[in-house]
């Protein structure tokens, strides 16, 4: 097609009405090397897989299979024949180890914390009730680019966003508050004080972009991730009419920065430059607060903390950001043993153990 289309240029942008110039010309313009080539089809690596990987492992902890096989079941992202680096993922997560993902694209990474971090949340909340009803901060999720936090809420909201998963996560838990996510960055709405003009303008937004629209055109938008994890958006819209942040339990997705400091979620997904922000403002001390207060009802309770794209934190803002998470417990007035992390990345140098390992560790 795309021959075509440049064949096609070609003739009617130089050639016009000139017939003869045209039919002598074609034979040399449809031969390959003179203006196209065959595509070179590049091969990703093919990684292996084990069929039945998690029903037949001996390490996962059988409630954690029993929520990953319900999640295989009801096609909530989460595969029957997993690969063996996932696989060993969530073993060694749940035998406590710090876990550092280095394969290459395409590879599955983002599924090495995803079913960590779900599992932890829907084990939670059916082991412990009382731990569950209070908020915080379970697990925090660093990029270094809003771009990446965008395609990480599309995954989220693929996932733990739908009506499956809270219907599973209800019945298997008897919990009505479901796990709730927010991204919190520059592009959260809105920044300063809350606004009526701000919140009235908000809600039209929201009402033009999504609700307003055809039945064929949201169920394609939640297809692609690209619609907000809300039980009832438009009841949601009407609140912000009146000024009103309103959190429904059953919501899966928190929009604005006031739902996230009234009702601080469970996974927060940020980038380092807001999180130094977030450590220092008073706006948002409530989901410090929360969080702190979470972590020290029950020693079972650790904070994941995953950094994806982990190759980017290297030289000086690799220093930074090593500075900033030691911030980070300061400021939880935690110590090591209370977080638990999860690096990934594709970008990692072959037969470098030491300093793979030294740039982890530091």
């Amino acid at each position: 097609a795309l021959k075509r289309r440049l064949i096609d240029y070609i003739e009617t942008a130089y050639f016009g009405k000139n017939d003869e110039l045209r039919e002598l010309c074609r034979d040399e313009i449809e031969t390959q090397g003179i203006l196209w080539k065959e595509p070179y089809i590049e091969a990703n690596p093919a990684y292996v897989s084990v069929s039945n990987g998690i029903s037949e492992s001996s390490k996962i902890p059988i409630h954690i299979k029993e929520i990953l096989l319900k999640m295989i079941d009801k096609k909530m992202g989460v595969y029957g024949s997993p690969y063996i680096h996932q696989i060993q993922a969530i073993e060694n997560f749940y035998s406590g180890k710090e876990l550092f993902v280095a394969t290459g694209t395409g590879s599955g990474k983002t599924e090495c914390f995803m079913w960590p971090m779900v599992t932890k949340l829907v084990s939670e909340a059916k082991q412990n009730s009382a731990s569950w009803e209070k908020r915080g901060i379970r697990a925090m999720m660093l990029y270094p680019m809003n771009a990446l936090v965008s395609d990480q809420i599309g995954r989220l909201r693929r996932m733990i966003g739908t009506e499956r998963f809270y219907e599973m996560f209800l019945d298997y838990t008897g919990s009505d508050r479901r796990p709730q996510f927010g991204m919190y960055t520059g592009r959260t709405p809105y920044a300063g004080d809350v606004r009526r003009e701000q919140d009235i303008a908000l809600s039209e937004t929201l009402r033009q972009n999504l609700i307003h629209r055809d039945e064929e055109t949201i169920e394609q938008l939640k297809a692609m991730g690209k619609f907000p994890s809300k039980y009832d958006l438009e009841a949601f819209i009407d609140g912000l009419v009146e000024g009103k942040h309103i959190t429904d339990n059953r919501d899966a997705e928190l929009i604005t920065r006031f739902e996230m400091q009234s009702n601080t979620p469970d996974i927060l997904i940020t980038n380092y430059s807001m999180l130094e922000y977030m450590l220092m403002r008073q706006e948002e001390q409530t989901l410090w607060e929360d969080t702190k207060v979470w972590l020290n009802m029950s020693k079972e309770n650790k904070l994941l903390f995953i950094i994806d794209e982990a190759h980017m934190y290297r030289g000086a803002s690799g220093g930074e950001v090593a500075l900033l998470i030691r911030r980070f417990l300061h400021k939880l007035g935690v110590d090591r043993n209370k977080i638990q992390f999860i690096l990934t990345s594709a970008s990692i140098p072959q037969k470098k153990k030491k300093k793979v390992r030294k740039f982890v560790c530091d």
